[in-house]
């Protein structure tokens, strides 16, 4: 049995996040054009909102940022990229919307429709990567799903980060916000695995991570977030497993692969870890006790018996 220790921490330098000081977050809200002729505070019929488009301005920092044993990947916007903003202001209705990096750079403009007004001191949750609504209620949904196992896609699709951002000032048409801090959500592992009995590398061709000790717990495969204002009381829920049906993490690679295993993992505190590695040689098994913390990063050498 193995115990992860961390090694590295996970730079936390995503979309807003902060290095020092307190960043700041201009964001525009525009009226949407209408053939009606309604006075400003008029709301229509439908949704009972007022439907404007928000910009988030020049997003100075890197997407993400992973460092492995001296080899930094800095990852740049793409045109397209996507996050998720809430409304937190009491009381919460699923007031929610999308943002899109409008270039492919290391600073991006992001837009998108919001269909709520905003006041001085309203606060805004945001999450990177774009994620789901939880079904009835107000939280957001996080999934490990179909990841890759590469450093890249980590960093691209489960770098989740989440911070609040607070409307400082509004006009008929504009509105500015400050936000001060991000919280990554996941941790993120490499392994590699070694043969116990000859200490030699085992490539991948295919690797399965489970709870317990073997497949038959599976891995959860989403948790919920509920928006805090507090990020010191922001924390992921995960489903337990009579009510959502769990299924290992699977990774499979065209080729076998010696270079390691990337995963994005929900923290974990104490926590018995199955991994099964199949290869032209066999199957190797072997299970590991993890203390996972959100945020860091775990170079981790499994040894696995044939």
């Amino acid at each position: 049995m193995t115990t992860m220790k961390n090694t590295t921490l996970l730079r936390t330098a995503a979309v807003l996040a902060v290095t020092a000081g307190s960043l700041l977050c201009s964001t525009t809200l525009t009226s949407c054009s209408s053939d009606n002729d309604e006075p400003e505070n008029s709301l229509p019929a439908t949704e009972g909102r007022r439907v404007r488009q928000l910009t988030i301005s020049e997003v100075p920092l890197t997407r993400a940022t992973l460092t492995d044993q001296g080899t930094t990947l800095g990852a740049k916007w793409k045109a397209g990229d996507q996050a998720t903003v809430m409304d937190l202001t009491p009381p919460i209705e699923e007031l929610y919307g999308t943002f899109t990096a409008t270039t492919a750079a290391e600073t991006s403009s992001f837009t998108g429709s919001i269909s709520w007004e905003v006041l001085v001191g309203d606060r805004l949750a945001l999450i990177y990567p774009a994620v789901s609504l939880a079904t009835g209620n107000a939280a957001f949904t996080v999934s490990l799903k179909e990841q890759k196992g590469t450093l890249s896609d980590v960093a691209d699709r489960y770098h989740y980060i989440y911070g609040v951002a607070q409307v400082t000032s509004v006009t008929e048409t504009t509105a500015t916000a400050d936000i001060s801090m991000m919280k990554p959500l996941l941790a993120v592992a490499k392994f590699t695995f070694k043969d116990k009995a000859t200490n030699e590398a085992i490539p991948v061709k295919t690797l399965t991570i489970s709870y317990g000790d073997d497949l038959d717990v599976g891995y959860p495969q989403t948790a919920t977030v509920e928006p805090k204002e507090n990020l010191d009381e922001l924390e992921l829920k995960v489903k337990r497993q009579d009510e959502e049906s769990w299924q290992p993490l699977s990774f499979s690679f065209a080729t076998e692969t010696s270079d390691g295993v990337y995963v994005a993992l929900f923290p974990c505190d104490k926590q018995l870890i199955f991994f099964s590695v199949t290869n032209a040689s066999g199957t190797y098994t072997g299970t590991a006790t993890a203390t996972l913390q959100a945020g860091k990063y775990y170079p981790v050498a499994l040894k696995m018996n044939n």
